[in-house]
């Protein structure tokens, strides 16, 4: 009896082994999923954001101060009304990137934890699991958040690119005709 009983708790010992590498192995899997797109995000990263900012508010008071005309010219307005939506998507992109930065940091930090608490056996580990998948939830909100910003900065500096130098030249114009 037993040896029975041995068995049954070495058999039961070793299949929580393999329970806990499997476990280990998807942490570890996420920290990898995690680590390639902070690499995704450091390259897209913008660090010159807040002198983009600062030029674009700087050019749209230029033209409130130097523009004063009789009629609207419908071309003009439509070129200035992409140029204002696009410093509110730069505001926006600011806040999008300092939200990954934190999340970034944040996710590495609980990945690390719950790695430690199944290489350990802290904690309740019938929960492993679950912490797993909410860990997994979270990348995928991170990823989600990455792709939107993004988005966010093709657009915006597509704008931007097509739009600035157009704009510059045009206040430049308005102030040598002063």
């Amino acid at each position: 009896m037993k040896k029975v009983l041995f068995f049954t708790f070495l058999f039961l010992l070793s299949c929580s082994d393999l329970q806990k590498e499997t476990q280990q192995a998807k942490i570890k899997e996420l920290q990898g999923e995690l680590s390639a797109y902070q690499i995704k995000f450091q390259n897209e990263f913008i660090d010159t954001l807040f002198d983009m900012k600062t030029n674009t508010s700087d050019l749209e008071q230029s033209i409130k101060k130097h523009y004063h005309s009789d009629t609207i010219d419908l071309a003009m307005g439509r070129k200035i009304d992409s140029y204002k939506r696009m410093r509110r998507m730069l505001d926006a992109l600011s806040r999008t990137g300092i939200m990954l930065k934190h999340s970034f940091e944040e996710e590495n930090e609980q990945l690390k934890v719950l790695l430690s608490d199944v290489t350990n056996g802290y904690g309740q580990r019938d929960q492993y699991d679950n912490y797993i998948k909410l860990e997994r939830t979270k990348n995928e909100q991170i990823f989600v958040l990455l792709n939107e910003y993004q988005g966010l900065k093709k657009e915006s500096f597509g704008i931007y690119d097509s739009l600035h130098v157009d704009l510059s030249l045009f206040v430049n114009q308005l102030i040598e005709a002063q």
